[in-house]
């Protein structure tokens, strides 16, 4: 396929000039009379619509309407757009564009992009492919409103071996005692950005706190941390390859714009900017 092989070039990545020139052009063939053609294809559109509405087959006799009605659809789309009733429906045009770019981009989201591609394109856009940090950590929760002096029951906390006992220690609270690979974005979800801004400031695997929350306070280890850092193709490939389709997408409606336009002697008046 041509659309295929073009945006395989790799120094061609996301050109799409000559095939959408292409497409265009042979969608316009001139011929000496203008026709409706009611292809297989649509017969079998119609009459699938008519049974997903009706629940069941058309008659022959139905299915003859169908098509007659199609023919007069057809029939009075052209010869109105001749008249030029349809030059200024905003509407109409604006369905008619719709769907002209809507095949455009099936096309281009029925490429399959190499891994080649999608990591010269992660390599180009690193800003759009951030991970923020990941932590593995433990905590034991402090309630300051059960406790006659806070600072005592945390130094008594601190006495003891916490790795074995930090799951029995603390305050009653609807959040686990342990979190193993959770993002920061889920970790300000559960327990508030001030508490996921001091994670930073923690060593790895020592007991340190208080540490403020939303909730009150925490003991916390950290057992591991994931630093923030560009993905890489492994961890965001779907993500990735969403991004790179997308961003074809707009370029093939660009460039296919572009060709078409000089198919065409465009004035804008600047008394109407």
């Amino acid at each position: 396929m041509l659309l295929k092989r073009i945006l395989q070039e790799p120094l061609l990545h996301f050109a799409v000039v000559g095939s959408l020139l292409f497409f265009y052009l042979s969608s316009n063939d001139v011929t000496t009379k203008p026709q409706v053609v009611i292809s297989e294809g649509r017969i079998n559109q119609l009459t699938a619509q008519f049974s997903k509405t009706r629940q069941r087959t058309p008659s022959a006799e139905e299915l003859k309407a169908l098509i007659d009605n199609q023919v007069r659809e057809d029939l009075a789309f052209k010869h109105g757009t001749q008249m030029g009733l349809v030059e200024n429906d905003s509407i109409i045009k604006r369905r008619v564009q719709q769907k002209l770019e809507f095949m455009l981009n099936d096309s281009i989201a029925s490429i399959e992009p190499s891994r080649e591609e999608l990591q010269a394109y992660l390599d180009t856009h690193q800003d759009k492919f951030i991970i923020a940090p990941v932590y593995s950590f433990k905590h034991i929760y402090i309630n300051p409103e059960k406790h006659e002096s806070t600072n005592a029951f945390i130094a008594e906390l601190k006495k003891e071996n916490l790795d074995e006992v930090y799951q029995d220690r603390g305050d009653t609270i609807m959040l686990e005692s342990e979190y193993i690979d959770i993002g920061s974005l889920q970790i300000a979800r559960l327990f508030g950005r001030k508490f996921t801004e001091n994670l930073d400031t923690i060593t790895l695997n020592k007991w340190q706190g208080p540490v403020k929350s939303g909730f009150g306070l925490h003991l916390v280890i950290i057992d591991k941390k994931t630093s923030e850092h560009v993905a890489t193709l492994n961890e965001m490939e779907l993500e990735i390859k969403r991004n790179y389709r997308i961003a074809a997408q707009k370029q093939a409606i660009d460039a296919f714009y572009q060709e078409l336009q000089k198919e065409y002697s465009v004035t804008v008046e600047k008394e109407a900017i």
